[in-house]
Protein backbone atom coordinates (compact mmCIF):
# COMPACT_ATOMS: atom_id res chain seq x y z
CA UNK A 1 0.00 0.00 0.00
CA UNK A 2 2.71 2.45 0.90
CA UNK A 3 4.55 2.01 -2.40
CA UNK A 4 1.31 2.19 -4.37
CA UNK A 5 0.25 5.35 -2.56
CA UNK A 6 3.47 7.01 -3.77
CA UNK A 7 2.49 6.60 -7.43
CA UNK A 8 -1.30 6.78 -7.40
CA UNK A 9 -4.21 8.22 -5.47
CA UNK A 10 -5.85 5.34 -3.63
CA UNK A 11 -9.57 5.97 -3.30
CA UNK A 12 -10.83 2.55 -2.30
CA UNK A 13 -9.31 -0.60 -0.79
CA UNK A 14 -10.85 -4.03 -0.44
CA UNK A 15 -9.16 -6.35 2.04
CA UNK A 16 -9.79 -10.03 1.43
CA UNK A 17 -8.79 -12.21 4.36
CA UNK A 18 -9.56 -15.60 5.88
CA UNK A 19 -10.47 -14.11 9.27
CA UNK A 20 -12.53 -11.06 10.14
CA UNK A 21 -10.48 -9.88 13.18
CA UNK A 22 -7.25 -9.66 11.15
CA UNK A 23 -9.05 -7.96 8.27
CA UNK A 24 -10.63 -5.38 10.58
CA UNK A 25 -7.27 -4.64 12.23
CA UNK A 26 -5.74 -4.06 8.81
CA UNK A 27 -8.67 -1.85 7.85
CA UNK A 28 -8.06 0.34 10.92
CA UNK A 29 -4.41 0.67 10.03
CA UNK A 30 -5.21 1.64 6.42
CA UNK A 31 -7.69 4.27 7.56
CA UNK A 32 -5.11 5.82 9.88
CA UNK A 33 -2.02 5.62 7.69
CA UNK A 34 -3.34 6.27 4.18
CA UNK A 35 -5.72 9.16 4.85
CA UNK A 36 -8.73 7.51 3.28
CA UNK A 37 -11.68 9.81 3.82
CA UNK A 38 -14.08 7.44 5.58
CA UNK A 39 -14.61 3.87 6.67
CA UNK A 40 -16.53 3.10 3.47
CA UNK A 41 -13.27 3.59 1.55
CA UNK A 42 -11.97 0.32 3.01
CA UNK A 43 -14.15 -2.74 2.51
CA UNK A 44 -13.57 -6.10 4.19
CA UNK A 45 -14.42 -9.38 2.47
CA UNK A 46 -13.88 -12.89 3.77
CA UNK A 47 -12.00 -15.18 1.39
CA UNK A 48 -14.69 -17.86 1.59
CA UNK A 49 -17.36 -15.41 0.30
CA UNK A 50 -16.76 -16.18 -3.39
CA UNK A 51 -19.46 -13.79 -4.60
CA UNK A 52 -17.92 -10.83 -2.78
CA UNK A 53 -14.39 -11.85 -3.78
CA UNK A 54 -15.49 -11.94 -7.42
CA UNK A 55 -17.10 -8.49 -7.12
CA UNK A 56 -13.92 -7.10 -5.52
CA UNK A 57 -11.68 -8.55 -8.25
CA UNK A 58 -13.96 -7.29 -11.03
CA UNK A 59 -13.85 -3.78 -9.51
CA UNK A 60 -10.08 -3.65 -8.90
CA UNK A 61 -7.58 -1.69 -10.94
CA UNK A 62 -4.71 -3.10 -8.86
CA UNK A 63 -4.66 -6.44 -7.02
CA UNK A 64 -2.01 -7.22 -4.41
CA UNK A 65 -1.64 -10.81 -3.23
CA UNK A 66 0.42 -11.41 -0.10
CA UNK A 67 -0.40 -14.90 1.13
CA UNK A 68 1.16 -18.34 1.44
CA UNK A 69 -1.65 -19.96 -0.53
CA UNK A 70 -1.13 -23.18 -2.47
CA UNK A 71 -4.16 -22.50 -4.68
CA UNK A 72 -5.14 -19.46 -6.76
CA UNK A 73 -7.07 -16.83 -4.82
CA UNK A 74 -9.41 -15.82 -7.66
CA UNK A 75 -10.52 -16.75 -11.16
CA UNK A 76 -8.40 -14.97 -13.77
CA UNK A 77 -11.43 -14.24 -15.92
CA UNK A 78 -12.79 -11.94 -13.20
CA UNK A 79 -10.09 -9.27 -13.55
CA UNK A 80 -10.88 -6.22 -15.66
CA UNK A 81 -8.79 -5.41 -18.72
CA UNK A 82 -5.88 -3.18 -17.73
CA UNK A 83 -5.65 -4.58 -14.21
CA UNK A 84 -2.20 -4.79 -12.62
CA UNK A 85 -1.29 -7.51 -10.11
CA UNK A 86 1.53 -7.46 -7.57
CA UNK A 87 2.16 -11.01 -6.35
CA UNK A 88 4.41 -10.95 -3.30
CA UNK A 89 3.38 -13.93 -1.17
CA UNK A 90 4.16 -17.17 -2.96
CA UNK A 91 7.83 -18.07 -3.29
CA UNK A 92 8.04 -21.86 -3.80
CA UNK A 93 6.96 -24.18 -6.62
CA UNK A 94 4.04 -25.45 -4.50
CA UNK A 95 2.65 -22.00 -3.63
CA UNK A 96 0.30 -20.26 -6.05
CA UNK A 97 -1.70 -17.09 -5.43
CA UNK A 98 -2.39 -16.22 -9.07
CA UNK A 99 -3.79 -18.89 -11.36
CA UNK A 100 -2.76 -19.85 -14.85
CA UNK A 101 -5.83 -18.26 -16.48
CA UNK A 102 -4.82 -14.88 -15.01
CA UNK A 103 -1.10 -15.24 -15.72
CA UNK A 104 -1.83 -16.03 -19.38
CA UNK A 105 -3.51 -12.61 -19.69
CA UNK A 106 -0.45 -10.73 -18.45
CA UNK A 107 2.84 -9.27 -19.44
CA UNK A 108 4.99 -10.31 -16.49
CA UNK A 109 7.89 -8.63 -14.69
CA UNK A 110 9.87 -10.58 -12.11
CA UNK A 111 12.31 -9.48 -9.41
CA UNK A 112 14.74 -12.39 -9.78
CA UNK A 113 15.25 -15.25 -12.26
CA UNK A 114 14.16 -17.63 -9.47
CA UNK A 115 10.64 -16.18 -9.69
CA UNK A 116 10.18 -18.24 -12.90
CA UNK A 117 10.05 -21.38 -10.72
CA UNK A 118 7.33 -20.41 -8.24
CA UNK A 119 3.87 -21.91 -8.52
CA UNK A 120 2.39 -18.79 -10.13
CA UNK A 121 4.79 -18.94 -13.08
CA UNK A 122 6.37 -22.39 -13.29
CA UNK A 123 3.90 -23.72 -15.88
CA UNK A 124 3.38 -20.53 -17.89
CA UNK A 125 4.71 -19.73 -21.34
CA UNK A 126 8.02 -18.10 -20.42
CA UNK A 127 7.66 -15.70 -23.37
CA UNK A 128 5.12 -13.66 -21.39
CA UNK A 129 7.92 -12.74 -18.97
CA UNK A 130 9.15 -9.35 -20.18
CA UNK A 131 12.18 -9.35 -17.91
CA UNK A 132 13.51 -8.43 -14.53
CA UNK A 133 12.36 -5.34 -12.67
CA UNK A 134 16.03 -4.26 -12.62
CA UNK A 135 16.09 -4.44 -16.43
CA UNK A 136 13.08 -2.14 -16.60
CA UNK A 137 14.70 0.30 -14.16
CA UNK A 138 17.91 0.21 -16.23
CA UNK A 139 15.93 0.83 -19.42
CA UNK A 140 16.87 -2.46 -21.11
CA UNK A 141 13.37 -3.98 -20.94
CA UNK A 142 9.86 -2.55 -20.88
CA UNK A 143 6.24 -3.52 -21.01
CA UNK A 144 5.10 -3.36 -24.62
CA UNK A 145 1.77 -1.55 -25.09
CA UNK A 146 1.55 -3.11 -28.56
CA UNK A 147 1.41 -6.56 -26.95
CA UNK A 148 -1.70 -5.61 -25.02
CA UNK A 149 -4.39 -7.19 -27.12
CA UNK A 150 -7.63 -5.68 -28.26
CA UNK A 151 -11.09 -6.59 -26.99
CA UNK A 152 -11.72 -8.84 -29.99
CA UNK A 153 -8.81 -11.20 -29.16
CA UNK A 154 -9.72 -14.74 -28.27
CA UNK A 155 -9.53 -15.45 -24.53
CA UNK A 156 -6.43 -17.62 -24.92
CA UNK A 157 -4.61 -14.86 -26.86
CA UNK A 158 -5.64 -11.94 -24.67
CA UNK A 159 -2.79 -10.14 -22.85
CA UNK A 160 -4.60 -7.19 -21.35
CA UNK A 161 -3.10 -7.06 -17.85
CA UNK A 162 0.28 -6.77 -16.15
CA UNK A 163 1.78 -8.83 -13.33
CA UNK A 164 4.80 -8.16 -11.12
CA UNK A 165 5.94 -11.33 -9.37
CA UNK A 166 8.30 -10.86 -6.44
CA UNK A 167 9.86 -13.70 -4.50
CA UNK A 168 12.30 -11.48 -2.65
CA UNK A 169 16.07 -11.47 -2.56
CA UNK A 170 18.64 -11.38 0.18
CA UNK A 171 19.74 -7.89 -0.82
CA UNK A 172 16.16 -6.64 -0.37
CA UNK A 173 16.16 -8.14 3.12
CA UNK A 174 19.51 -6.52 3.96
CA UNK A 175 18.40 -3.11 2.67
CA UNK A 176 15.08 -3.36 4.49
CA UNK A 177 16.82 -4.31 7.75
CA UNK A 178 19.24 -1.41 7.32
CA UNK A 179 16.36 1.06 6.92
CA UNK A 180 14.51 -0.39 9.93
CA UNK A 181 17.61 -0.03 12.07
CA UNK A 182 18.16 3.57 10.89
CA UNK A 183 14.55 4.43 11.68
CA UNK A 184 14.71 2.75 15.10
CA UNK A 185 17.89 4.61 16.03
CA UNK A 186 16.48 7.94 14.81
CA UNK A 187 13.32 7.29 16.84
CA UNK A 188 15.20 6.15 19.93
CA UNK A 189 13.48 2.76 20.00
CA UNK A 190 14.70 -0.82 20.08
CA UNK A 191 17.46 -2.65 21.90
CA UNK A 192 21.04 -2.99 20.74
CA UNK A 193 22.30 -6.56 20.98
CA UNK A 194 26.01 -7.38 20.76
CA UNK A 195 26.69 -10.36 18.58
Amino acid sequence: MEALSCIMKIRKVTIVNRTMPRALALKERFLQVYELSNTDDVQVVLLNDKEMVEAAVRDAHVIVTATNSATPLFDGDWARAGCHINGVGSYTPTMQEVGESMVRRCQVLIDTPEAREVGDLKDCNQQIIVGLLGDVLAGTACLDPNRLSKDDATPQDRTDCTFFKSVGTAIQDVLTATEVIKHARASGIGTTVDM
